[in-house]
């Protein structure tokens, strides 16, 4: 990331779910629905007029804000995610597979990202420029199709939809780019806090919606997309999944409570929100000897260890009736005395325990 794109920390996250809460439910977050939909840019929404949908899409996303459990995903997890999502089993999500009902997740290095180029409507910057700033909005809308746009944070909750039966998941993706609001105005001072007025301190990118499956439904209808499909949101949705699924094995991650600090929590309160502590999930670090099954009563006698590369097991569980994506971390192969191919140290995580188990 450029040094000018936002980079959050722990503790930035409380206060930014509460600037968040406090824009996109206020009279800007409706207009910025509102806009999105009469210049054809949120495709997903509820039927209905703008006039009450964009409320209502409002709402929601502040609700999350402001209901939702607070987590926060360390760069060696997202390093770890970035490169075990790739390979990651296509598989059918249930509502425990997310570590909390309703939430926001903020991640140390980004999740996804993209050309801005690649969403560039100049349309869009017209009509948005002309009914806000002029060429002061024109000019921030056209310089941000220069930069990437980086996936860092997400909101997630419950949706309904009259044609799912046992209901849905809607997921907010956020997103920063390399320039900010003062670098694109640089030198207008003035303009610039203008158009900060105008925009949110972190936009909402994108959104997807997945249907629970039914017990007893066929898995296929309700599979996430697999490793042929890695873009779009939802494949957003996949990796988001990914990140919990990684979390959720004991042996692989940890989760650490982190208390927001007293300040925070008051000016959370006197903005009428539920004070929230962060959950940071973490990798866990362990050295691991030889640990293979084949290694012993096999009667095979390797003459080198060498080192297994991580990879996921579609592992069935009899408790869910339904299999899962199980990471199986780098690990030594070989007999404990005898050298390293491609190497004399190497640091391995533990092999994950069942699923379910220590679960954050």
């Amino acid at each position: 990331m450029a040094e000018s794109a936002p980079r959050y920390t722990t503790g930035d996250v409380p206060r930014l779910r509460r600037d968040l809460a406090d824009w996109y439910g206020g009279t800007q977050g409706t207009q910025f629905y509102y806009n999105a939909i009469l210049m054809g840019q949120q495709k997903l929404k509820p039927p209905g007029p703008p006039e009450r949908v964009a409320p209502a899409l409002a709402a929601a996303e502040t609700s999350r804000l402001r209901d939702g459990d607070l987590w926060y995903v360390d760069e060696d997890l997202c390093v770890l995610l970035n490169a075990a999502h790739p390979s990651m089993p296509a598989f059918a999500p249930r509502p425990n597979d997310l570590p909390s009902k309703v939430g926001f997740a903020v991640f140390a290095e980004p999740i996804a990202a993209y050309d801005a180029q690649e969403a560039r409507r100049d349309d869009v910057v017209d009509a948005l420029a002309d009914l806000h700033g002029g060429d002061e909005f024109r000019r921030i809308g056209q310089a941000a199709y220069e930069d990437q746009a980086r996936i860092v944070a997400v909101s997630w909750g419950p949706v309904d939809n009259p044609h799912w039966k046992a209901g849905g998941l809607w997921m907010s993706f956020y997103a920063v780019t390399d320039k900010t609001t003062d670098d694109l105005l640089a030198g207008h001072p003035g303009a610039a806090a203008r158009a900060r007025a105008m925009l949110p301190p972190l936009p909402v990118d994108n959104e997807a919606a997945i249907a629970w499956r039914p017990d007893g439904a066929p898995p296929e209808e309700y599979m996430l997309t697999g490793a042929e499909d890695q873009h779009g949101t939802l494949a957003w949705t996949r990796l988001v999944f990914a990140t919990f699924q990684l979390a959720a094995q004991a042996n692989l991650a940890e989760t650490e409570n982190h208390t927001t600090p007293r300040p925070e929590r008051r000016r959370t309160e006197r903005a009428g929100l539920p004070p929230r502590d962060v959950r940071i999930i973490r990798l866990r670090r362990t050295v691991a000897a030889a640990r293979d099954a084949d290694q012993t009563g096999t009667g095979r006698d390797w003459q080198h260890r060498w080192i297994v590369r991580g990879h996921w097991r579609n592992h069935w569980y009899p408790s869910l009736g339904d299999h899962r994506p199980l990471w199986i971390a780098p690990y030594l192969k070989g007999p404990a005395d005898a050298p390293l191919i491609g190497g004399d140290k190497v640091n391995v995580v533990n092999a994950p325990k069942d699923y379910g188990q220590d679960r954050p």
